[in-house]
């Protein structure tokens, strides 16, 4: 995500218009039966943290259960100081021996101290502007090399607090940072402190790439952090080994979310060779340490992986092939591994493509709202910022209005100023990269258009208990816990109120599993382990709690699960094919290896149902509970 650049953009824009409201359309829930008594699934999808980040102190409170985090593996201890493990988190320098990118630096020796924080990606609440790579000055006194407790220098439930700056979480980083598997854990800051976001992000230079030590920082649930997600493990199922698809950040994990697949250059619909300039080359420039030749948000983001000459490509075929792993990439196919925003506007409207517009083709890749709907099963993307009134209602929405009028004319009409706010603000609300089927043109150019919508329509459709089979749930920008323009603290209490509104319909929720995660760890650092699928990915854990009055109470679930994990379970449950011939939910499920969380017949991935429990005396003693 790129709120700071948003922010800079909106506050210069001068156009006038209004995206109209999404007109409403009755729904009929899908009559097809399913095999589960999971009538309702609503995926919720909050940014950017990792299961280390938001579990790495929980505990679980039912005797039987164990959790795989920095607490039970002694990196921390329960008050967040270094555990008797804390070497194996330690961050190491590193060197790059051969003047090309690699996913196994050398490791030198171990940082004294990592550099300060920095506040890059955050942006000052009251001027709207983003505060640039500088030091955090809340964490000057920091002092480690390895994993620290966030909550110690900026409060978890502060609401005047902005957020920490935003780690990198980029694709060919990020590759380089776990190596694929994470088995050695020490070489997530070195990559970040070297090449940064990439030189075509905003105030990234070589000089100063911008990262500090904010990607080791956790919260701490053992001393009250985030104290409804804990809540929400003790009381429902939690996964400690649910995985990112996609190495690297949002845009392409939430394409993940709704294809199992990855987004591909084309020029009418045939595959076709990028912009030079939006090819990726992570090799790493003349002269320096580990930047990248060509990445960035305003950089390169299209990788060829099929030929192993392309920059990057070599080093992490190299690792699949010595792990028999299919790299599932076909030639001349130049995949999408990093963010640039989708093809048409919330209207619908194409929007101008080409080589200095970081803004990706109409695509082809089969999505899993076409799949439900050629099964009669009901589907909704709803995504905060869709709707008028999400924009024009939210608290937000008065301080930017109150700067437009600041910038107009006197006398400007109210409806001109009222045209203009809402053209600033919604960029600042709206999650572009969290609406991928708004990438997808055989849903944007046809009737599944209306079942792309906003949060009010979500609320409106709760209440009435007219919500469709399946829904995905997409929080404002300033509620998704992204950290820079969000915390935490605002997604869980997005959360709570989105559960309550559930439970407030007891014939909904008699029926319905919430399934609460994240698109991808956000850059941050993680103990668990990685098993390599292709050439995509796995990537890091990120939490999935699944609630429901079917959840195994208390349970965390140890079976390897990733995004299209979300998919199986819908497919599963509705009896529907899998989404593509190349999609990951393709893939058989996993038989598990207890020790080392990984399958033992991989590549393989669940389809969640060991989170749930279904048979006669399978928890309905939790329906009375919640009750």
């Amino acid at each position: 995500m790129k709120l700071a650049t948003f922010l800079v953009a909106a506050c210069a824009t001068t156009a006038v218009g209004v995206a109209a409201a999404n007109s409403d359309r009755d729904f009929n829930p899908g009559r097809t039966s399913t095999t589960t008594p999971i009538k309702h699934v609503i995926v919720v999808v909050g940014e950017n943290v990792s299961f280390d980040t938001l579990y790495g102190t929980y505990t679980p409170p039912r005797r039987g259960e164990s959790v795989r985090n920095l607490l039970s593996q002694g990196i921390v201890n329960a008050d967040g100081t270094p555990g008797p493990n804390y070497g194996r988190a330690i961050q190491y320098q590193a060197q790059n021996l051969h003047g090309e990118y690699t996913v196994n630096a050398v490791r030198t020796a171990p940082y004294e101290r990592l550099p300060q924080p920095t506040l890059i990606g955050s942006f000052n609440p009251l001027t709207l502007q983003p505060f640039g790579p500088i030091p955090d000055p809340r964490f000057a006194t920091l002092n480690t090399n390895g994993p620290f407790q966030i909550t110690k220098s900026a409060p978890y439930s502060d609401p005047q607090a902005f957020g920490t700056g935003d780690p990198v979480h980029r694709f060919f980083q990020m590759w380089q940072q776990n190596g694929g598997t994470n088995r050695d854990l020490h070489g997530y800051a070195w990559t970040a402190i070297t090449t940064g976001q990439g030189g075509g992000t905003p105030g990234v230079t070589v000089e100063n790439p911008g990262q500090g030590a904010e990607l080791m920082g956790f919260l701490n649930m053992a001393t009250g952090d985030a104290p409804y997600f804990r809540a929400l493990a003790e009381r429902y199922a939690l996964s400690d080994n649910y995985h990112q698809a996609m190495q690297g950040g949002t845009g392409a994990n939430f394409f993940m979310l709704a294809t199992g697949d990855v987004a591909v250059y084309n020029q009418n619909g045939q595959r076709a060779v990028p912009p030079a300039n939006q090819i990726e080359n992570p090799n790493p420039r003349v002269g320096t340490e580990n930047f990248y030749e060509r990445d960035g948000y305003s950089g390169g983001s299209y990788v060829n992986c099929a030929d192993s000459r392309q920059p990057g490509v070599a080093a992490i075929r190299d690792l699949l092939d010595g792990r028999g792993v299919r790299a599932n990439c076909e030639p001349g196919a130049y995949y999408l591994v990093n963010n640039y925003e989708p093809p048409y506007d919330t209207n619908g409207q194409p929007r101008a493509l080409g080589a200095n517009n970081f803004i990706y083709p109409p695509q082809q890749v089969p999505t899993i709202g076409e799949t439900l709907s050629a099964r009669n099963v009901s589907w909704k993307w709803y995504t905060g910022g869709r709707d008028t009134v999400d924009i024009t209602e939210d608290p937000f929405y008065p301080l930017i209005r109150g700067l437009v009028q600041q910038q107009v004319p006197a006398g400007t009409p109210a409806a001109v100023v009222d045209a203009l706010a809402f053209q600033q603000a919604q960029p600042l609300i709206y999650n572009t990269l969290g609406d991928p089927h708004n990438g997808s043109a055989n849903v944007v150019n046809g009737p599944l258009r209306n079942n792309l919508r906003g949060l009010a329509s979500f609320y409106a459709d709760v209440a009435a208990g007219s919500l469709p089979s399946v829904s995905w749930v997409v929080p404002k920008n300033i509620d998704s816990g992204h950290p820079g323009y969000s915390v935490s603290a605002r997604y869980e209490a997005f959360v709570q109120d989105l559960v309550g509104r559930v439970r407030a319909n007891p014939e909904l929720w008699r029926s319905t599993a919430i399934v609460v995660t994240t698109d991808e760890g956000g850059g941050y650092f993680d103990s668990g382990r990685i098993q390599m699928l292709d050439f995509f990915g796995d990537g890091p854990r990120i939490p999935l709690l699944v609630i429901s009055p079917y959840a195994r109470s208390g349970h965390v679930d140890h079976v390897y699960n990733d995004h299209a994990s979300i998919l199986k379970f819908i497919e599963r449950n509705w009896r529907l094919p899998t989404v593509s011939r190349r999609s990951r939910d393709r893939l058989k499920n996993p038989v598990m290896d207890a020790r080392s969380y990984l399958p033992v017949n991989g590549p393989a991935i669940g389809d969640l149902m060991s989170l749930f429990t279904f048979g006669d005396d399978d928890g309905r003693d939790d329906r009375r509970r919640d009750d």
